[in-house]
């Protein structure tokens, strides 16, 4: 009888459950063309501060810069799948 209200009693006692991940820390620094989560222009995700869901090609937002030279090539723009490409939002193309 002992034994089994000694098992009882711990079995009944909590452990420390692991971190849901939801609380786990945003990613920051990502580079150019990473995928990131909050879209904004102002935010410290992603190492140029641009997070957006402009691009067609992907499912999820996406580290980008901004540029100017709306649908040319723009020297601002790091190099991407199709060069230093400004796509038509103001964002460089990864």
């Amino acid at each position: 009888m002992r034994s089994f209200l000694a098992c009882l009693l711990l079995c009944a006692c909590p452990g420390k459950s692991p971190p849901d991940p939801v609380d786990a820390p945003p990613l920051t620094n990502q580079p150019f063309g990473a995928m990131c989560t909050v879209v904004t222009d102002t935010g410290t995700e992603c190492t140029s501060g641009v997070c957006t869901n402009t691009f067609d090609m992907s499912a999820s937002p996406i580290c980008s810069v901004k540029c100017t030279l709306v649908g040319m090539t723009d020297p601002a723009c790091p190099m991407g799948s199709q060069g230093q490409k400004c796509n038509m939002k103001g964002y460089c193309r990864p």
